[in-house]
């Protein structure tokens, strides 16, 4: 008899040391996104990686994303220790693109865009206690246990789930206004969401700044739940649409949240004549 029960017992601890890993592996991962908009001014771009930093447990695997079609994006890792990466593009830029990396050592890894080195850092904190933390623009902190998930905090996201779900912006459009939708989370209602729409000087016979804007919403207040916007071309865009026939345009998306999170990204959206 006791021969048998120091057999199930081997059995039990072996089975428990064997689900380890798979509980660690359960740990939510954090999703880094390039991101860009006009800002500082109509003729300024402003770039940064959204969270900036998050730690995270050994063995796991951060995604990192850059969802613009006209803005490239890349890594460069400045540490002495380097993830293992895959479909992340290191030491160049690339457009429209997903990949991971995964952080097999404890310790810091730190990372720069290499188009926008000066603005674009950011770092991943590797520790051994199986805790994932994210640090939002803003400086709020989300962190999920291995185990035991939390809500998020009122600091968290303005976006209903990620970017690529929570808004909604067709690439070609007809007619003299950009329209689109957003989701916003409750961590989100009451807030603010800007829509700028920016078009290249060329397209407008300008001669001041590389881009101009054409259009702009402001909307305060909002409530969670899925928002429809519509941003009408101011009457320089109208002109250039009429005279061109179409009108090529960075829409820069900004969602900020009371507590002072803040989402921001842009896409490119071509206006055609009806």
């Amino acid at each position: 008899m006791r021969g048998l029960l120091q057999g199930v017992l081997a059995l039990t601890l072996g089975a428990a040391v064997a689900a380890l890993p798979a509980v660690a592996g359960s740990e939510t991962a954090p999703t880094i996104e390039a991101t860009n908009l006009g800002g500082g001014g109509i003729y300024k771009e402003a770039n940064e990686w959204s969270p900036p930093s998050a730690t995270v447990g050994v063995s796991c695997v951060v995604t990192f994303v850059n969802n613009s079609s006209s803005v490239e994006h890349g890594v460069v890792w400045s540490s002495a220790i380097k993830p293992a990466c895959e479909g992340v593009p290191e030491n160049r830029g690339a457009t429209s693109w997903r990949g991971t990396c995964t952080f097999s050592q404890p310790g810091t890894y730190t990372f720069y865009c290499y188009v926008h080195p000066s603005e674009m850092k950011g770092s991943i904190t590797v520790n051994a206690n199986g805790t994932t933390t994210t640090t939002m623009t803003s400086g709020t902190t989300t962190t999920t246990g291995s185990s035991t998930p939390q809500a998020p905090p009122p600091g968290s996201s303005p976006l209903q789930g990620n970017t690529r779900e929570a808004l909604t912006l067709l690439k070609s459009q007809r007619g003299t206004a950009v329209r689109g939708s957003v989701r916003i989370s409750p961590a989100g209602a009451g807030g603010r969401l800007e829509v700028d729409l920016l078009a290249k000087r060329a397209s407008l016979a300008s001669l001041s700044g590389p881009f101009r804007s054409v259009g702009k919403l402001v909307r305060r207040s909002l409530s969670a739940g899925k928002l429809s916007f519509s941003v009408p071309l101011n009457a320089k865009g109208r002109r250039a649409l009429g005279r061109h026939g179409h009108l090529a345009l960075k829409a820069a998306v900004a969602v900020s949240s009371p507590a002072a999170a803040r989402f921001s990204t842009s896409r490119s959206v071509v206006l055609r004549r009806r």
